[in-house]
């Protein structure tokens, strides 16, 4: 069980694995709450990759990269965003479009996106690195 109320305006793919305690797939954790992210929404999706508001919910640790479920009108879809937050410097079209990826659900994200990731992860890092020694 979770140690936060669970928000079922949340898609079922995210309550799923939320709801199980399934939070840390280095380098990604899925995140319980939004509130700690919201300012670093503004901007997602301009340049036609979405409705630039989303509901954060994942945090790539190593390098900044965010995933957050597309809000339209004021409802949460399963649409899921990654995006990095910061505008490119300099002229360049895209200095706008922050999207990395787009994915249907969380459970689509989790395979496309979190397990490569992780398992690239796993190849440079061992598995004792990720957790504090006494």
């Amino acid at each position: 069980m979770t140690d936060f109320k669970m928000d079922e305006n949340l898609p079922n793919s995210l309550r799923w694995f939320l709801s199980q305690n399934l939070h840390n797939f280095a380098p990604w954790t899925l995140l319980g709450r939004n509130s700690q992210y919201e300012f670093i929404t503004e901007g997602v999706g301009r340049g036609g990759a979405g409705t630039g508001k989303v509901y954060v919910f994942a945090r790539r640790e190593d390098n900044g990269n965010f995933a957050g479920l597309e809000i339209v009108g004021n409802k949460i879809t399963d649409r899921v965003v990654c995006f990095h937050p910061y505008a490119l410097a300099g002229e360049s079209e895209l200095s706008w479009n922050v999207v990395n990826a787009v994915y249907e659900d969380v459970f689509v994200f989790v395979g496309k996106q979190v397990m490569p990731d992780m398992q690239a992860m796993a190849r440079e890092k061992d598995a004792a690195d990720l957790f504090w020694k006494e």
